[in-house]
């Protein structure tokens, strides 16, 4: 499978995680130079067609890759954010080559899967694009991303590469080190080790690799390994971070 045009544009692509459901957010992590925004399904942000149909516009208006992290394989959420024309999927807890071959399934269209299809939907312009077009170029377009978060799915990581379709392999730290049962400890060598295993198998395989982290040394540590895809922050946790700077700088003058 030919790989993906926007994963093969830039050594590193970074973007956050998108939890408040505003078009000005996303416009502004546009202008702010990020290459993309994850918005987050799964533990909270839009959770509806209504609220992500806006920041799929405010994405495409300046730039933005936009990508959504869904509650996991579910064919219900893949196909109506697909034919509303988001930029990608980020599908969590896969375990096995049998969930891997079903996100797959769900995400593409014949010969490579049976995604649900209608013509009439907003990511075929509503019958606007030629059905063949839209069909051949759907597969092409579509970014499917596989979160690895445990150790069952480290184990089997290798039958999972070799679902054909994936175009990035996501380790997600926080859960792999809570099933390792070193929670919190994203750092501990043990963590570290098993996903540098992960991502060398990946790059053997010819798949690309993502990890989350929230910090400038993450960047640096993952990008260094060859991880294209770096999940980085989240926009509640950023603005927290930068409200409590400024209530400081601000108490450094009323004293």
């Amino acid at each position: 499978m030919e790989k993906n045009a926007w994963l093969q544009s830039k050594t590193n692509l970074i973007g956050p995680f998108v939890r408040i459901a505003k078009p000005e957010i996303v416009e502004m992590l546009a202008m702010a130079g990020y290459d993309f925004g994850v918005i987050d399904l799964e533990h909270g942000g839009a959770v509806n067609m209504n609220e992500v149909y806006p920041l799929i516009l405010a994405a495409e208006n300046k730039g933005l890759k936009l990508i959504a992290r869904i509650p996991g394989v579910n064919e219900t959420y893949i196909k109506w954010l697909l034919d509303l024309g988001i930029g990608g999927l980020q599908i969590p807890h896969i375990k096995t080559k049998e969930d891997a071959q079903r996100a797959i399934e769900f995400s593409k269209f014949h010969p490579m899967g049976e995604r649900g299809l209608c013509r009439f939907v907003r990511a075929s312009e509503f019958s606007n694009i030629p059905k063949e077009e839209y069909i051949l170029e759907a597969n092409a377009k579509s970014i499917i991303i596989l979160q690895i978060e445990g150790v069952e799915g480290a184990k089997n990581i290798e039958e999972i590469c070799s679902v054909e379709g994936i175009d990035v392999i996501f380790v997600g730290p926080y859960d792999l080190s809570q099933s390792m049962g070193l929670t919190g400890q994203i750092w501990h060598p043990d963590v570290a080790k098993e996903i540098t295993r992960i991502i060398n198998i990946c790059q053997k395989k010819g798949i690309e690799t993502g990890v989350f982290t929230d910090t400038p040394e993450g960047i640096k540590h993952w990008s260094e390994l060859g991880v294209k895809y770096l999940n980085y922050r989240i926009d509640t946790e950023l603005f927290f971070d930068f409200a409590k700077k400024s209530k400081a700088e601000v108490n450094a003058f009323l004293k």
